[in-house]
């Protein structure tokens, strides 16, 4: 009898799970966050930036709240944060902007003389390449450093240095990265 039950509930199993959402990392928390910028914060000015400016540089903000000292905006990224307050005036009164601190892991001195290959750089999909791909493309990173919640890979060669963030997990996808090439 119970051979006779178990054939049903296994089909419903699998056309659950066939029916189910397939994983789009562009739905996970992290991809609500913005990275911040040192550049963008570096725009920022007493009594000049406006409300508008600051969502400009950086998006929509994770919080937002007004008090009688004025309006607040709240900017966090895996263990970068930002917090904009503006005045009575409606711009900047101060700001205060902790980036997260890495620690250096592991280093590579090799393939400094190697080239990286632009069109590979161009192939990177947030969310969807991970380190071990990037390893394939570039060889071993020059330099590892982790952090909380992501993991920093800069890869110097001879024609540029790609810098790298990809989560601290098992599948280390990355969530940023910027070349800088060398003229």
């Amino acid at each position: 009898m119970l051979k006779y039950f178990s054939l049903p509930i296994g089909i419903l199993i699998i056309l659950s799970a066939a029916c189910s959402r397939k994983y789009n990392p562009a739905n996970t928390p992290f991809a609500i966050y913005h990275p911040i910028s040192e550049d963008n914060v570096r725009k920022l000015e007493k009594g000049i930036t406006t409300p508008a400016d600051v969502v400009k540089l950086f998006g929509d903000p994770a919080k937002n709240s007004i008090s009688d000292k004025g309006e607040r905006y709240v900017y966090g990224y895996l263990g970068d944060t930002l917090t904009v307050n503006f005045d009575s005036s409606k711009t900047v009164g101060s700001f205060l902007y902790r980036p997260e601190i890495f620690t250096p892991v592991s280093g590579n001195p090799d393939n400094i003389t190697k080239r990286i290959k632009e069109s590979r750089v161009k192939k990177i999909e947030v969310y969807n390449t991970s380190k071990f791909t990037l390893e394939k493309w570039f060889g071993p990173a020059n330099k590892k450093e982790t952090g909380t919640n992501r993991n920093r890979y800069t890869f110097d060669r001879r024609n540029g240095t790609l810098v790298v963030y990809t989560l601290a997990n098992y599948e280390e996808r990355v969530l940023s990265y910027s070349f800088e090439p060398k003229h």
